[in-house]
């Protein structure tokens, strides 16, 4: 049975999560009420470059009995199947508090802003420690959300729950804890993945801290049974050329699946040689082995996305800088349309056409001009040509009419490949991308 809930009871003991049972909500919250439930027909891609003005997802709910924390934090983001676009994220007034709860917000089909924010997970007096949100392209969407034991401070050992909708996320299945054990291994970073053959990945921080690397969740029957292959092994020394077992090198770290079927993934911390690590694995994250990326690492209030977009490129989103604190610390250089090149500073996307082995295209993600505010861990901040928003926690999806929809801790950004590629000169198409 499915219902609209956003608060759940939880018995637990002995350090398990024994049985949670929803509480119906009454009334209904802002990403439940009046949802569309026909199929939408997405329109044909558009060829013209596409980047419009960031706007903010992240807004406080009209109801001030609503939950409605000052640092919001850690999102997810998906389409639906009715055209909407779904993002959840955790708002509280310190990380480790129990009152840490998950806001959601829906972008209608058609809209020019964002649904004022409700409360959508949470059991009162648990940490809800991050989440992640995933559609199947067949109309099911997974969530996934961290929760530490009763009372419990901080996010070194939580519950790891998963729950379905069918119907555009109004209504959603009873949470159930995929392991009933509050243990470690369990904090969910958005990147949910489905592998060709349909094993369901999802992945979660190896460790508490800035370095330790990601463990992988992995799931043969969509989502009935799991296992983590690294479970119980030594952490690996995240050292070029090297082979470890079960951890990927950095933490939140996300995974694509390769044309040749490995798991390649890029994460926060471990850097390897002074630069972002990549991870690849070719038996489903039993083992990896580790190299340096060409890209600086990033650090404390950051998080990159890695995804395969729908036309075959692979797609990089991250920072110039770890230092948030003074992003201009350190800069890439880009290529600007009139072939000149500059010092950029803050988010940039790169594309490979050649599975990670190169990246030939990159390029600055800033809207160019005008004052925004990035939220969590970036504040206020002013986009030129040389310098885009240098924090935040990204998040990703591209919806079936080709537009990536890019969120970090508080903005959301709209672009398409046409815009990526403006001024560039990639190799041709190829079936290997």
């Amino acid at each position: 049975m499915t219902i609209t809930y956003r608060r759940f009871a939880v018995e637990q003991a002995d350090g398990r999560v024994l049985r949670m049972t929803p509480v119906p909500a009454e009334p209904l919250p802002y990403w439940a009420s009046q949802v569309a439930q026909q199929n939408f027909i997405w329109p044909s891609p558009r060829q013209e470059p596409l980047f419009a003005t960031p706007i903010p997802f992240v807004s406080p709910p009209i109801d001030q009995r609503e939950a409605f924390g000052s640092h919001n934090h850690q999102p997810s983001i998906t389409w639906l199947s009715n055209g909407d676009l779904l993002a959840i994220w955790y708002s509280t007034s310190e990380e480790t508090s129990t009152d840490l709860t998950v806001l959601a917000s829906r972008l209608r089909s058609g809209a020019d802003a964002w649904d004022p924010s409700s409360e959508f997970f949470k059991s009162p007096n648990h940490n809800m420690h991050g989440s992640s949100l995933f559609h199947d392209e067949k109309g099911t969407i997974y969530h996934f959300n961290g929760m530490a034991a009763y009372g419990s401070q901080g996010w070194a050992k939580l519950a790891l729950l998963m729950r379905t909708s069918k119907d555009n996320g109004v209504t959603w299945t009873p949470p159930r804890a995929i392991d009933p054990q509050i243990t470690g291994r369990r904090q969910v970073i958005s990147g949910t993945l489905m592998t060709s053959d349909g094993v369901l990945i999802q992945p979660c921080d190896a460790v508490p801290g800035g370095d330790g690397g990601t463990a992988l969740h992995l799931s043969v029957d969509k989502g009935q049974t799991w296992q983590d292959p690294g479970q119980g092994k030594p952490k690996p020394r995240f050292t070029a050329g090297e082979t470890g077992e079960g951890t990927i090198a950095g933490i939140h770290a996300k995974v694509i699946q390769l044309k040749d079927g490995r798991l390649m993934a890029c994460g926060r911390g471990d850097a390897i040689d002074g630069k972002m690590p990549i991870s690849l694995s070719s038996d489903l994250g039993t083992t990896w082995t580790y190299k340096a990326s060409p890209f600086p690492p990033i650090g404390g209030g950051q998080r990159l996305v890695l995804k395969r977009l729908r036309e075959g490129p692979l797609l990089l989103i991250s920072f110039t800088s770890s230092n948030r604190h003074q992003p201009e610390s350190h800069g890439m250089t880009f290529t600007d349309q009139q072939g000149d090149e500059f010092l950029g500073h803050g988010m940039y996307a790169a594309l490979s056409f050649d599975n990670g082995e190169t990246w030939p295209v990159r390029k600055l993600l800033t809207p160019g001009s005008g004052e925004f505010d990035g939220g969590a861990h970036t504040g206020k901040f002013r986009a030129t040509p040389q310098r885009a928003e240098h924090a935040g926690y990204l998040a990703a999806t591209q919806t079936p009419d080709r537009i990536v929809h890019l969120i970090s801790s508080r903005l959301h950004y709209r672009f398409n490949l046409a815009w990526l590629l403006e001024g560039a000169s990639p190799p041709p198409f190829s079936p290997d991308w």
